[in-house]
């Protein structure tokens, strides 16, 4: 076998994998189609047919509805929004918490934030990454009123436990669903789970428009107020509107364009899903036959979508740092993240509790905190972040069988040398 790249030998791969897109002529052609209708949008901020958007944008939310088996889909302009939009419309603000989950893209707390309530932090399972069902009863209080879990990484959350305890407290469910789109639990869709499931179509997710974002909810109630949210409502309600509707709106539509876009990658899911599994499983394989490392983990009854694979890391059986391995992948072509995202109630955000000018808005609402932002209160999430977890980004488009093949020709030379390299610390 080789030196390893780190101690001066060659490379397994000369230069690592690009970003590719998934955009095909099919993409291609309905942007033209709506250029040369003249219709890039056909949104109108009052009442009538047009406050529910254009054609292409009612194709998309159709075409999600059917995909997903949910009742109604709206097309927002980012899985951010979609966030914000699915907290308003459950009529949650200032004096309220959200149980959330602290590994996770920044959006899904900040949509809590937005909307002028608390997010409270809820640990993660140490296999699945994802809210654990057992540690969220001790962090509900009589100001919570929702629960935001993430399917992180492409695994959906423990959504029957989950579920169960939000209707013991009568709480609402939030399923941020941006890393899953076509990820299932018992042959249910992920999204589609809770009262209200958040899709990303935003460029770098497994299918995506540049930026776009869709809702899916069963409740019709929660669908009309997420569709006057997001296009002014305040100025649509008509007189038959009950008072504790939601109104206050903003500019969250989509594009004709976004839309179109969106239309036509949704085709592609189940294909892209395919390959993204196949490389998956054979990464899973190989992870079983290494020391230190361990793969993915999925319960029961659950299916992967694999927007990046997790790869749990033991420095002891290694004999070496986290970063010194990482680097060392690196070197050899292979880029690995070091750890995901910083837990976010450790961000300065939340340690000084300035959201609005110098205030303490929202905080100063609660006299006295259900939870103080500090180092301990999510001990899992920060062993992963801190100590364990890698991200490897070798799923998507083009990576092939043989490039996985050399992904564990790189980390079988390291594992040769290790106590070389561990030299360079």
């Amino acid at each position: 076998m080789s030196k390893s790249a780190i101690l001066g030998g060659r490379p397994i791969r000369e230069q690592a994998i690009p970003w590719v897109s998934t955009m095909g002529k099919e993409e291609t052609d309905a942007v033209v189609s709506v250029m040369e209708s003249g219709t890039l949008s056909a949104f109108l901020a009052n009442s009538g047919e047009k406050f529910l958007g254009g054609p292409k944008v009612k194709e998309l939310e159709k075409a999600f509805c059917e995909r997903f088996n949910s009742k109604n889909a709206i097309s927002v302009n980012s899985a951010t929004t979609a966030l914000h939009v699915a907290v308003a419309a459950c009529g949650i603000g200032p004096g309220d918490e959200v149980l959330v989950s602290p590994y996770t893209m920044v959006a899904t707390a900040s949509a809590v934030l937005m909307n002028c309530a608390v997010p409270v932090f809820v640990d993660v399972d140490p296999d699945t990454y994802t809210m654990d069902p057992s540690k969220i009863e001790q962090w509900i209080s009589p100001r919570t009123k929702a629960i935001i879990t993430v399917n992180i990484f492409g695994l959906p959350s423990n959504l029957p436990e989950i579920m169960k305890i939000a209707k013991k407290h009568n709480l609402y469910v939030i399923e941020d669903n941006a890393q899953a789109p076509g990820a299932t639990v018992d042959g249910v869709e992920a999204g589609t789970i809770a009262d209200i499931g958040v899709y990303s179509l935003n460029y770098h997710k497994i299918i995506h428009s540049g930026e776009g974002g869709v809702i899916l909810t069963n409740n019709d109630k929660l669908a009309r107020n997420c569709q006057l949210i997001r296009n002014h409502g305040e100025v649509a309600l008509d007189e038959e509107d009950d008072m504790d509707t939601v109104a206050l709106g903003s500019n969250l539509r989509m594009s004709e364009i976004h839309a179109a876009i969106g239309i036509e990658q949704l085709k592609k899911l189940d294909d892209f899903l395919k390959r993204r599994r196949r490389l998956a499983d054979k990464i899973t394989d190989g992870l079983m036959n290494r020391h230190g490392l361990k793969g993915v983990t999925i319960p029961q009854g659950y299916t992967h979508s694999y927007y990046v694979y997790p790869i749990k890391y033991d420095a002891n059986e290694w004999e070496m740092s986290r970063q010194t391995f990482a680097k060392a992948m690196q070197m050899e072509g292979f880029p690995l993240g070091v750890g995901y995202v910083k837990p976010i109630y450790l961000m300065n955000i939340y340690k000084h509790k300035h959201v609005f000018n110098n205030t303490t808005y929202p905080f100063a609402f609660i006299d006295t905190p259900t939870q103080d932002y500090k180092m301990g209160i999510c001990p899992i999430v920060e062993r992963l972040h801190y100590e364990q977890l890698l991200i490897a980004d070798i799923c998507r488009i083009p990576f092939e069988e043989k490039d996985i093949d050399d992904f564990f020709e790189a980390i079988d030379k390291i594992w040769e040398e290790r106590k070389k390299i561990k030299k360079l610390e």
